[in-house]
């Protein structure tokens, strides 16, 4: 019952409160709500911490991982809470949410005129990419799945009423966003043809779509990826761009393209290769900017932690990096 009480005050009351706060106070909320909820899931802090350990102890000087565990919590808190404010961001204010960075990597690419794949993972805020291309004046597609969906996929698990009401308000926000969204477990053809009319295509590298699975090395370790996105890339000849959102210690992010991704991956050849050996070359598109992933004074954060590595979905980790 006290659930049910704390998850309609957030979507009613609260929902309408937040957004009349500004970006800053918002971003301060998220903050302090997720010091205080780092102190209460001890669970989940004994995962992150493990994660932490598995992969990067000795990796990353300077790490401090009780630091690093309540910045997740933090990172957590202010990503939900950037869903509240989708219907308020515009292009007159997306300047002062986010900063960008390597965009002119972008232009190059819609200049060959064969379309743009957007490959990013479930990495810091990363539904906040969405309004960032949207709102600049580009023609945005996503391929997604309405968060409605899940009460179907996920039969094991019990919705209630307001969880299934939340599900349907979380898709009215993501609706207001300029993006046409693509459903991932539906025809691929929008995405094609997008494509083709030389338009960006965001797709997410970790997700849950495609039939196909590559087996890849991440973080020293196994992981199965979809094939979907490169099978795309492949039969359109698409620029494919990976492309990152870092949030700072303020709670605003930082969209990054760090430049097209190597053509040599992109080819039928590789793809063939990878579905016969399940073991073969390393799979290049889980990276970061050098000057990023080498910075000893950014924090690395677990945004999510879990057991098993049969996986990336088992797995269910995904890297966000807090910068100074």
């Amino acid at each position: 019952m006290l659930k049910t009480i704390l998850q309609w005050l957030y979507w009613y009351p609260f929902r309408t409160f937040a957004q009349t706060l500004s970006f800053r106070y918002l971003y301060g909320i998220g903050k302090v709500s997720g010091i205080i909820l780092s102190h209460f899931f001890a669970g989940k802090k004994r995962l992150f911490r493990q994660e932490l350990e598995r992969n990067f102890s000795g990796s990353l000087p300077g790490l401090d991982p009780d630091k690093t565990i309540q910045n997740t919590f933090i990172n957590k808190l202010q990503t939900e809470l950037e869903v509240l404010i989708f219907p308020r961001l515009n292009s007159a204010n997306i300047a002062s949410v986010i900063k960008y960075r390597g965009l002119e990597h972008l232009d190059t690419a819609l200049s060959k005129g064969k379309g743009v794949m957007l490959l990013f993972s479930h990495f810091g805020a990363n539904q906040m990419i969405m309004p960032a291309i949207g709102y600049k004046g580009y023609t945005m597609n996503q391929l997604s799945a309405p968060p409605m969906v899940w009460v179907e996929k996920l039969p094991h698990k019990k919705f209630s009423m307001i969880e299934k009401k939340a599900l349907s308000i979380r898709w009215e926000h993501e609706l207001s966003l300029p993006v046409k969204h693509i459903n991932i477990f539906g025809s691929l053809k929008d995405a094609l043809l997008c494509l083709k009319r030389n338009e960006i295509l965001g797709i997410a590298i970790d997700g849950g779509g495609g039939k196909e699975r590559i087996e890849v090395d991440f973080l020293g370790r196994k992981a199965l990826f979809s094939t979907g996105a490169l099978e795309i890339a492949v039969r359109t000849g698409c620029a494919v761009l990976p492309v990152f959102m870092v949030r700072d210690k303020k709670g605003f992010n930082t969209i990054i393209f760090p430049g097209d991704l190597k053509r040599t991956l992109l080819s039928q050849k590789f793809l063939d290769e990878q579905n016969e050996q399940r073991n073969g070359q390393p799979l290049e598109m889980i990276m970061l900017p050098n000057d990023l992933w080498s910075k000893e004074s950014g924090y690395r954060t677990l945004s999510r932690a879990g057991k098993g590595m049969s996986s990336i979905f088992s797995m269910a980790l995904s890297v966000s990096l807090w910068v100074t």
